[in-house]
């Protein structure tokens, strides 16, 4: 054997080339033609003769190119611009309960957010709405417990009849809740003649001149109380149950008023019948005579008579 044969033998056993063109069996040859961690680029990227420099012609690949840049944009907010509008493109009612911030009347988002600013910022919940419907006022869709709907602000169309029982009144002071000895069931009762009033909050649903009827009791001469509606007048009225001074126990009576300097049964106004538009109105009685009260009727019928 000759020793350009034994040559030939220790490269193929070992795998070096001794050339710088080695065949397919040469390790510098990878796979497909590219080099290990290149991208973009064929050829090859190994260096054959470990005692010349390495150098590397790339080709490129179409027209991607290594150094891609991307930008970001520039999100900064401009401190000068206003605040974003909650009411803009906002049709959810101001009356009812909702995840969004705000509603759709700007006044009445104004006037509840300047009292609750949660409702400007995460949501329009049960606290919002009683907000709107309350102080700020806003106009809601109004019903009748005899199954009429009436537009709201607008006048009554139909008889609209309901009752509110003393649990629905804000007692203060020295009333509170009780149960009748005679069969009246549920009361207010002052038993130690002190301070305090009954209030009941009707939600009026439509505007209509309305009469109230209270189930006043009718104890001998101590039949009377103090009365305002919506907080008028001042000095407060005189409600007199029954100006005949007799009887005993509880009766029907229409809501009347008379001047504390006039004498008994003088009335400024018999019925008392406020004019109220559509919302929440209040009716407020404090201790006079009588010590107890039952519930009290609303219509917007000058005929009706409970019985």
């Amino acid at each position: 054997m000759k020793l350009s044969d034994r040559s030939w033998i220790v490269v193929a056993a070992t795998g070096l080339c001794l050339t710088t063109a080695c065949g397919p069996t040469g390790v510098a040859a990878e796979t497909d033609g590219e080099s290990e961690g290149s991208s973009g680029t064929t050829g090859d990227a190994t260096n054959t003769n470990p005692t010349m420099p390495m150098t590397t012609t790339p080709t490129t690949v179409g027209d991607v190119t290594s150094d891609v840049t991307t930008d970001t944009p520039d999100v900064t907010t401009d401190p000068t611009l206003p605040p974003e509008d909650t009411t803009a493109g906002m049709t959810e009612s101001c009356c009812e309960p909702h995840d969004a911030p705000g509603c759709d009347d700007e006044a009445v988002v104004d006037c509840v957010c300047a009292q609750e600013a949660a409702c400007c910022a995460f949501s329009w919940d049960e606290v919002c709405v009683e907000l709107a419907q309350g102080d700020c006022m806003a106009v809601c869709d109004g019903g009748t417990t005899e199954g009429t709907t009436t537009g709201a602000g607008e006048a009554c169309s139909e008889v609209v009849t309901f009752e509110m029982m003393p649990s629905e009144a804000t007692l203060s002071g020295a009333w509170m809740l009780g149960m009748s000895m005679v069969g009246e069931g549920e009361i207010s009762v002052n038993q130690m003649g002190g301070p305090g009033s009954i209030l009941f909050e009707p939600d009026i649903p439509c505007d209509d001149t309305w009469y109230i009827w209270v189930r006043a009791f009718n104890n001998g001469s101590d039949d009377s109380y103090f009365a305002t509606l919506d907080g008028e007048p001042m000095p407060e009225a005189i409600f007199e149950g029954d100006c005949q001074n007799g009887g005993q126990g509880y009766i029907w009576a229409p809501l009347n008023w008379r001047d504390q300097m006039a004498g008994p049964c003088t009335y400024v106004e018999d019925p008392w019948a406020p004019d109220w538009t559509t919302g929440v109105h209040q009716i407020e009685f404090t201790y006079r005579e009588a010590a107890a009260m039952g519930r009290i009727l609303i219509t917007n019928d000058q005929d009706l008579v409970p019985m």
